[in-house]
């Protein structure tokens, strides 16, 4: 029988929940903004994960600075 290899736990975020409006199609931009959001301020209405959820009444877009050498260079 093989044996798996040892998995290291992540240790930042590789998921990002929002709620988006009936109809509409986020974007990759959207995604990554939502992304680089969680990873640096946390769950928030604005970004959350499985585990900390936010009704969908808070989901007003915020501003933030990104920080250095986050996100993708594309």
């Amino acid at each position: 029988m093989r044996q798996w290899g040892r998995f290291e736990r992540v240790q930042e975020a590789m998921t990002a929940l929002w709620w988006v409006p009936a109809g509409h199609r986020p974007t990759v931009a959207e995604a990554e903004a939502r992304l680089l959001h969680l990873r640096t301020n946390g769950p928030t209405p604005y970004a959350f994960t499985l585990r900390k959820s936010f009704p969908a009444q808070g989901a007003e877009p915020v501003s933030f600075d990104v920080p250095e050498g986050l996100g993708c260079s594309v």
